[in-house]
């Protein structure tokens, strides 16, 4: 990553908004003097978006297997689910993991320059071309931006490593997201409306690394300024870069690829009985795209909640806060609580309420309820193992879960330092 600074205007300049015009060509390698310039400002915060939504990409897709929110149909290759990760393994010798890598911290990389330049320069001075809100603006975004890497990276990689350094305990993610959306809180003087929506969207963050710090008060003081209704997205577009397309939509829309499927999974048996509008999934007379190892030509039961490559991937929403806050209920040994909370978010959605007569089942409920509620969404690999830290009550489905009935041999809850990785950086050891 140490080497990146050269190139970021022409990464940047891929993800402004004239990016969806495909008669424009990267121009190459910029110097980094060029990008220094005030007016590149814009352009390395759309950069940040850009490789931002390239790694939600490549990681929600491959985490998804792994926690079987889809199930391998068969391709291997481009946007199909590699063989190892079928059988749930996330090996440290695994190539097929340097992208998952290197998108995640190019991610935070771009967001975090694009910080250091914009205080580097200042708001502008009077009389200048920018006003001072658009700069407030983009700094207050960048922020934002920044602390979703982090945070993307803390909830799916197993160790933190920045710009070349050591490996550190995956936690410092989760401290550095918790300080850079503090930091966008603390922003003043951009345009009212953007500052409204964003310091929603820092308190939401806030709250989503609070849980994994363990700040359970501070997390539900964070949520509790979001209101139930709302959402906040990464948006994707069909511009003939697959980048830039939702690749688990694009993965299964038989244009060409049909490599994933609900069959068998929770989450399609979980529909069948309720028709909850959360997990929309069709079944269909096709097969996956080939044979697979476990069971051969599978069903082709597509998810709908992404099913066109334009849909984009939540960051964050209100109803999540709820959830936040049920299970900070259920930690402090408020079951009724915690079952109410539940079924607000429930009815809310359209979904019938659940019942719980304990604890341990209302654990259950909350655990599936996050499932429901995230799905798809790069954040099942992080509960996963931080419930596991934790020893929390609740069952998992079987077909979720290392078992025949998953067709998963093991399941490693986290992406390791990979090999691209392991072999520029000295200080994290082969």
């Amino acid at each position: 990553m140490h080497r990146f600074g050269k190139y970021a205007l022409a990464l940047a300049l891929l993800a402004a908004p004239a990016a969806c015009d495909t008669n424009i060509n990267n121009p190459g390698p910029v110097e980094d003097d060029f990008v220094s310039q005030r007016g590149a400002e814009a352009a390395l915060v759309n950069g940040a978006g850009r490789t931002l939504s390239e790694a939600f990409n490549w990681i929600a897709y491959t985490g998804a297997a792994i926690t079987r929110e889809v199930h391998p149909a068969g391709s291997t290759g481009s946007f199909g689910i590699d063989q190892r990760w079928q059988y749930g393994e996330l090996g440290a010798d695994d190539n097929g993991l340097d992208t998952h890598w290197e998108n995640a911290q190019q991610a935070r990389w771009v967001a975090e320059e694009a910080i250091r330049r914009l205080e580097a320069d200042g708001p502008p001075p009077a009389g200048d071309a920018q006003k001072p809100a658009t700069y407030y603006d983009l700094l207050q975004l960048a922020y934002i931006r920044a602390g979703f890497a982090n945070r993307l990276l803390g909830e799916n990689m197993c160790d933190a490593v920045f710009d070349g350094g050591p490996k550190k305990p995956n936690a410092a993610y989760f401290t550095r997201a918790e300080s850079l959306f503090n930091k966008a809180l603390a922003i003043t003087g951009g345009t009212a409306s953007k500052v409204a929506q964003l310091d929603t969207v820092a308190h939401a963050g806030l709250a989503q690394v609070d849980v994994y710090l363990g700040k359970w008060t501070d997390a539900t003081q964070n949520s509790a300024r979001v209101a139930t209704g709302f959402v906040y997205n990464m948006p994707y577009f069909n511009v003939g870069d697959d980048a830039q397309r939702n690749r688990i939509a694009w993965a299964m829309n038989s244009t060409p690829y049909r490599a994933h499927t609900e069959w068998d999974t929770w989450y399609d048996a979980y529909y069948t009985a309720t028709k909850d509008p959360r997990v929309p999934i069709i079944h269909t007379t096709q097969q996956g795209d080939a044979a697979i190892d476990c069971c051969g030509k599978v069903p082709f039961y597509p998810e709908q909640k992404m099913k066109t490559s334009t849909d984009p991937i939540r960051l964050a929403s209100g109803h999540e806060m709820r959830l936040i806050e049920a299970e900070a209920a259920l930690r402090g040994n408020d079951f009724v609580t915690a079952l109410a909370t539940i079924n607000a978010v429930r009815t809310a959605s359209g979904a019938p309420t659940v019942t719980a007569t304990n604890s341990t089942d209302t654990w259950t409920l909350m655990k599936r309820e996050r499932g429901i509620e995230l799905w798809l969404e790069a954040r099942r690999l992080g509960d996963r193992r931080r419930w596991a830290a934790d020893n929390t009550p609740g069952a998992l489905d079987p077909l979720e879960v290392v078992g025949p009935q998953a067709h998963l041999t093991k399941q490693d809850l986290c992406f390791p330092i990979p090999p691209s990785e392991r072999q520029t950086n000295p200080n994290v050891g082969s």
